[in-house]
């Protein structure tokens, strides 16, 4: 029994189409980029503030160190969604856009229009 060798389907994107969602992706980089380093010279700032035993109340400090802490949440989630923005450029270089990373299914032209950063199919996301 020989085995055949499947060719892949074709992609739904024309070549323009794809060039258009690498810029998209690679712009959403830059702005997330600069929004970490933004939020990392808030943090350096906040860390420069006074020692939280200086500060006058309670509530000085309770204030500060929700805003530190809020800052950093924000971070680790912009830092996510840039490996995950820098993954689907590294998938859309190696012609696997599309792609389900779980099944090898397709995802799905709509949801890739909601959701440029999708590798997962519907039917594996949820």
């Amino acid at each position: 029994m020989s085995a055949e060798l499947q060719q892949p389907a074709p992609s739904p994107w024309t070549a323009d189409e794809l060039d258009s969602i690498r810029e998209g992706l690679e712009s959403a980089v830059l702005r997330i980029e600069a929004e970490l380093a933004l939020i990392g010279s808030d943090l350096g700032t906040t860390a420069g503030a006074p020692p939280l035993e200086v500060l006058v109340d309670d509530l000085d400090v309770a204030s500060q160190r929700a805003e530190m802490l809020q800052d950093a949440v924000q971070a680790e989630n912009l830092a996510a969604i840039l490996a995950q923005t820098q993954h689907v450029l590294d998938r859309l270089s190696a012609g696997h856009y599309g792609v389900c990373e779980s099944c090898a299914g397709g995802i799905g032209r709509p949801r890739l229009e909601a959701f440029p950063r999708a590798t997962l199919c519907i039917g594996c996301a949820h």
